[in-house]
């Protein structure tokens, strides 16, 4: 439990702010107040998972028992519990929706590891983690801020469930999950986003693909940018495609080149969809970022690299061009 109160710092930093926030917007109190404990259950898993002695110590208590580890599984559904029953939104629909999402990758990986010819499900787990989310299958379960969607806190819930699922059920340590920021990792997120975003932004201006915006951000504007493209977009996933998928293509091919590439590639797909139509101007400059983005966590073999390189370059793009 120490461990764990040591996250509660962030989550409730984070969770001041979007209440304020929400209060400035004209929210009403019972709306703000009636959604934080949820978002600082999400936001305490979120940081607490990063966390190598709690790592440590919830991996200890799994070991070797099927049964707590699908009984940890489970806790991924409080925040959802905690946020739809006091605001009266409880779906039973969305419930089983959010359940499938949350054990169908743990049956897979719980299989992958007991059965060693069936390491194929590992693939089928990232997928069962990745697609509902990006292609929006579990609907609108927690409409934060009231009248949207709050896709972003599937965000926010899917990255600990993946590091759940991968560190702690299919033990890969290799993934790096972690916000301690080291002077390499600086320095190689600077070094990377210096190297690739005049390149980006050359192809971007001259295939027409971005333009300069029509005018300069406050430094609020900014900050929040950054700070919510870093926790929403930075992190999860370079989790995902970098700590996850990079690392499971070098666990088949053994070959770090590879697993840079073909990473790549399927972020750049990935990215097809993020459009009213598929671009192929989209698909080239997210495969160069995620070649990238893959070189600098090869080299510092922790996520914040990547994750800060990635922040950089999405809040230049956010914050300076128009699509």
């Amino acid at each position: 439990m120490g461990e764990f109160a040591k996250s509660l710092g962030p989550a409730l930093l984070i969770c001041g702010v979007a209440a304020c926030a929400g209060l400035l917007r004209g929210l009403a109190p019972l709306e703000v107040t009636g959604a934080m404990p949820a978002i600082f259950l999400l936001l305490a898993g979120y940081f607490s998972l990063a966390r190598h002695r709690f790592i440590r110590l919830l991996s200890d208590w799994c070991r070797d028992s099927p049964s707590r580890i699908v009984l940890a599984a489970q806790a991924f559904l409080l925040p959802y519990l905690l946020y739809a029953l006091p605001l009266g939104c409880f779906s039973p629909t969305g419930f089983l929706k959010l359940w499938l999402y949350v054990n169908f990758p743990l049956l897979a990986l719980m299989a992958s590891v007991r059965w060693r010819r069936l390491r194929w499900l590992d693939g089928a787990a990232v997928l069962l983690l990745w697609l509902p989310l990006d292609l929006r299958l579990l609907g609108p379960l927690w409409p934060w801020p009231p009248g949207q969607s709050g896709y972003f806190l599937f965000g926010i819930l899917g990255v600990p469930l993946a590091v759940f699922l991968f560190v702690v059920v299919r033990g890969m340590e290799e993934v790096g999950y972690t916000f301690f920021v080291r002077r390499l990792d600086a320095r190689l997120a600077v070094f990377a986003f210096l190297l690739f975003a005049p390149l980006a932004v050359g192809i971007g201006l001259l295939t027409g693909f971005i333009h300069p915006a029509n005018r300069l951000p406050s430094t609020v504007t900014s900050v929040g940018t950054v700070l919510g493209v870093f926790l929403a977009t930075g992190i999860p996933e370079e989790l995902l495609f970098r700590g996850i998928i990079q690392n499971l293509i070098f666990r088949w091919t053994s070959s770090p080149a590879a697993s840079v590439l073909l990473a790549s590639l399927i972020f750049g797909a990935a990215h097809l969809n993020n459009g009213a139509h598929p671009d192929a101007r989209y698909f080239v400059l997210a495969t160069l970022a995620g070649s990238v983005y893959g070189w600098v966590y090869r080299r510092a073999g922790s996520l914040m690299a990547p994750a800060l390189t990635h922040t950089f370059v999405n809040s230049v793009w956010a914050l300076f061009f128009r699509s």
